[in-house]
């Protein structure tokens, strides 16, 4: 495959066409559990049931393991999703045509599928990834879209508004960073910001810390799921070399693409929608990189 192009292609048969050990650093945000339908029969978010989705995503991230560098980063955000009972009869009818087999029946339980259960997939899949694909978790950063202060009243940021009133609105997500082997490209004095006061101990600033705030930004495109374009510049900055390939196998409407062509990284990119790949050309363009 070549660099700097978008492939309209399915996530996994896009990663089988890429070489063993071919890409330096993976930056991506796959569709999430139950939430859009994005009009494409191959796309994932919309299986019956979230264990599905998991394996699915898991299956990406092996692939995604496999074509990167021994030294390459792996920088993955995922929101989570409520299960609802409502409507949901597909779930209900796969929990009945998957049962355990009669030696082991009884002996596992779980309360996962509950009516109202935040499901915690993404951590569900970052332990798979741990378990069973041997990847290295260095950091599950929380990216901070809105914050309270309690103490003072105060607050700050920006997210989707939300109607809730039996919980606590949801603010944050998960981005894990990973690492292929113990050894990898992190460029921390990329990233460093100013210390609050002048008594810092490195001139270049402080260590950032797992807390992050990555602003949403004014979006005037037809994608519901645009992450802002600080947030793949502090994972490219931090985990890619200049000149690099960063991968996003879920391009959407080119974010990723948009900053390594001001980084001065290449990037490959897949996505199903057409339209979305439309959006990223035309954005690619327009921004004269």
């Amino acid at each position: 495959m070549q660099t700097n192009k978008i492939y309209c292609v399915d996530v996994l048969k896009g990663l089988r066409r890429l070489k063993d050990n071919s890409v330096n650093c993976i930056i991506t945000s796959p569709p999430y559990w139950a939430l859009r339908d994005y009009g494409n029969k191959n796309q994932i978010g919309l299986e019956d049931h979230p264990q599905d989705y998991i394996n699915k995503i898991v299956e990406v991230m092996k692939e995604c393991k496999r074509v990167i560098k021994p030294t390459g980063t792996i920088w993955f955000n995922l929101g989570d999703s409520y299960y609802s009972r409502c409507g949901n009869e597909k779930t209900n009818t796969y929990l009945k045509n998957h049962q355990l087999p009669k030696s082991v029946r009884g002996k596992f339980r779980s309360n996962w599928l509950q009516h109202k259960q935040k499901l915690l997939i993404q951590f569900r899949i970052a332990i798979k990834c741990q378990d069973e694909l041997g990847l290295i978790l260095r950091n599950d950063i929380t990216w901070v879209k809105q914050w309270s202060d309690f103490k003072d009243k105060s607050s700050g940021g920006r997210c989707m508004p939300s109607g809730v009133k039996d919980r606590l609105t949801t603010n944050s997500e998960a981005l894990f960073f990973f690492a292929k082997s113990g050894k990898y490209y992190f460029d921390l004095d990329s990233v460093r910001i100013p210390y609050r006061y002048k008594w810092g101990s490195n001139p270049k600033g402080k260590n950032p810390g797992d807390c992050i705030m990555f602003p949403l930004e004014p979006n005037r495109e037809k994608h519901f799921a645009m992450f802002p374009s600080t947030l793949p510049e502090f994972c490219i900055k931090a985990g890619c070399p200049k000149k690099g390939i960063v991968l996003d196998p879920f391009m959407g409407s080119g974010t990723t693409a948009l900053v390594c062509k001001k980084l001065n990284r290449n990037f490959i990119g897949f996505d199903l929608n057409k339209d979305y790949i439309k959006i990223a050309l035309r954005r690619i363009k327009e921004s004269g990189n």
